[in-house]
């Protein structure tokens, strides 16, 4: 943690610390940004604290005294009086979904909605609102609102009949929709679970309305496609959402060849885009259509090389695909999480275990080959088997490729092994965490703990352990499954309780020993997340030479209570020095 009162001294000799860009000699030029008066988290290899920080041609050129600050401020230069406010680096959302999460934002959203009957309102009114919609496209219901996490088309078809409708749970992984939606895909009794899905069926064998994973394609025909140009604006307004909540980084964890990929190669070509991007490309339709396998691995490799060298040849700084993203397994909620040992009473019998949506065998060659074309691997695992195999392809792929500057990452992490997280360290993988799910809510409560082998109820969202064995960590939102606000996120890691609950009222604790601190935080969303995109070099910490990526809050994390953390706000958020989003005085 920092230490602000042993930095007190330490921003008064800033220039001896070399934090200083003049070393007390007359800036060459005036900077055209500078912050004073602050609280300044360099988040260095010191953790200095200082009052100023200046900003020219998008560099920093100082961090130091207010004092010393002065010499960079010219007639031109814009001058902010922080009045002691709290400034960071940028933060790094290391695992999001823009398009879905901008479509949200100018669509039929239903996140954080926490009662059936409010669902079912939300999803009236914007048919009733929509007319000329043929199809009611929409996402983000919970999974806890319904038993055994199986909504059925008879809700849907009581308040929208005439139409289909479809929507995404917050998860992703699941799908609700009404009969109309059912007939025009086709799906009857007979319909046979596709690769990697499932179908639910009601007590006379048809379709209940819930389709899991690869199932939920199966609607897919019948809804209308986004427009490039849609899918351009989707992706931009989530872009901005991530500026508001201080985010000027984000990694993309799972893009297609589709209409989402043609806008982020359009986006690409703006020097100017409002966030530095990665994308991490999807093969094979998420593994719907067809399945990696040990023989065609380096054909799907080859695919995927190709998608890349369009980013390579359009892309400006801002943007690149470097990445591949992998579903190891799916969900706990729906017991599609591959597990080590058997789920508890689980309704698919005594030894189910879940299932991998690749073989180990296919897994290791993936990884092998991807490693050795250059990409990173971003790993979807929830369950102990998955995060094992995961792993384990890791190994593979040094032992075939030899000694690389590997920077592979699993994300989730939902049940970990301690046998497994020592071997993060070793084989550089990062932790990639959504801290914000990290208490006792009703997945956890009702769709998880009840079907887990009690031994592994300890390891159920690992944190400090990770930090513990020397990993890596980063912080991932998974917006829209869940809120982009890091500091809603950063109080559940440091209390391991629900943010919004009366801490007098709250459930105890999850999984206390595994809290993180406000700093493991800070780490996490600057300078992990930057080492995981590769630009350490640039940003991450406020140092002298890096790019001038910053946020102003309105209250610093390290002073406020624990169960206040959540209700920080970013005011000002800048890229090369310069305001990409500012906050409204009303809304602070």
């Amino acid at each position: 943690m920092f230490k602000s009162s042993s930095w007190a001294v330490a921003g008064l000799v800033a220039a001896s610390l070399g934090l200083a860009g003049c070393n007390g000699k007359k800036a060459e030029a005036p900077a055209d940004l500078v912050l004073t008066h602050g609280t300044v988290y360099t988040v260095n290899d010191q953790n200095a604290v200082v009052q100023a920080v200046a900003v020219r041609n998008g560099a920093i050129v100082f961090v130091g005294t207010d004092a010393g600050a002065k010499a960079f401020i010219g007639p031109k230069t814009k001058v902010e009086d922080l009045g002691g406010k709290a400034v960071f680096p940028g933060f790094t959302d290391s695992h999001v979904h823009l398009p879905d999460g901008g479509a949200g934002i100018r669509g039929l959203a239903l996140g954080s909605i926490m009662d059936v009957k409010t669902v079912l309102a939300d999803v009236k009114a914007y048919a009733d609102a929509n007319p000329d919609l043929p199809v009611i496209f929409g996402a983000g219901w919970e999974l806890s609102l319904f038993p055994d996490a199986n909504p059925s088309k008879a809700l849907l078809d009581a308040i929208v009949p005439d139409r289909p409708v479809v929507l995404g749970a917050a998860d992703g992984h699941n799908s609700w929709v009404n009969t109309k939606a059912l007939e025009l895909a086709g799906i009857t009794k007979d319909t046979k679970d596709p690769i990697n899905g499932h179908i639910e069926h009601d007590a006379d064998g048809n379709p209940s309305g819930t389709l899991r994973e690869a199932a939920q394609a199966l609607v897919m025909s019948i809804v209308p496609q986004p427009t490039e140009e849609d899918a351009e604006k989707n992706i931009e307004a989530g872009m901005h959402f991530q500026l508001s909540n201080g985010i000027t980084s984000s990694i993309d964890a799972a893009i297609m060849a589709d209409q989402n990929e043609a806008a982020y190669l359009k986006l690409s070509e703006n020097p100017d885009l409002p966030q530095r991007m990665r994308v991490c490309l999807l093969a094979a339709k998420a593994m719907v259509t067809s399945v990696v396998t040990p023989e065609n691995a380096a054909e799907t490799v080859k695919e995927l090389d190709a998608r890349r060298a369009q980013y390579r040849k359009h892309a400006k700084d801002r943007l690149n695909a470097e990445c591949v993203k992998i579903f190891v397994d799916g969900v706990y909620e729906n017991h599609t999480a591959a597990m080590i040992d058997p789920y508890v009473n689980a309704a698919e019998g005594p030894e189910y275990r879940g299932r991998p949506n690749l073989s180990p065998e296919a897994l290791d060659a993936y990884v092998t080959d991807l490693d050795a074309d250059g990409f990173q691997v971003h790993m979807h695992a929830i369950g102990d088997r998955a995060v094992r195999m995961a792993l384990d392809a890791v190994e593979a792929a040094e032992k075939a490729n030899g000694p690389k500057d590997r920077r592979h990452q699993i994300a989730h992490l939902e049940i970990v092994r301690p046998e497994d997280i020592k071997h993060f360290k070793p084989l550089n993988v990062t932790a990639d965490l959504q801290t914000l799910w990290h208490f006792a809510d009703e997945y956890i409560t009702d769709l998880t703990v009840p079907f887990l082998q009690k031994d592994l109820q300890r390891w159920i969202y690992p944190a400090k352990s990770f930090k513990d064995a020397g990993a890596r960590i980063v912080w991932g939102s998974d917006w829209p499954v869940s809120t982009s606000d890091p500091f809603q996120s950063m109080e559940v890691a440091v209390t391991r309780q629900d943010p919004n609950a009366d801490p007098a009222k709250s459930e105890p604790p999850l999984v206390p020993e595994e809290a993180l601190t406000v700093d493991d935080m800070i780490q996490a969303l600057t300078r992990g997340g930057a080492y995981l995109m590769n630009q350490e070099n640039i940003r991450g910490s406020l140092e002298v030479g890096k790019r001038g990526d910053m946020i102003i809050v309105d209250h610093d994390p390290y002073k406020v209570k624990p169960v206040d953390i959540g209700s920080i706000k970013v005011l000002e958020t800048f890229i090369d020095g310069k305001t990409v989003f500012k906050r409204k005085a009303a809304d602070s």
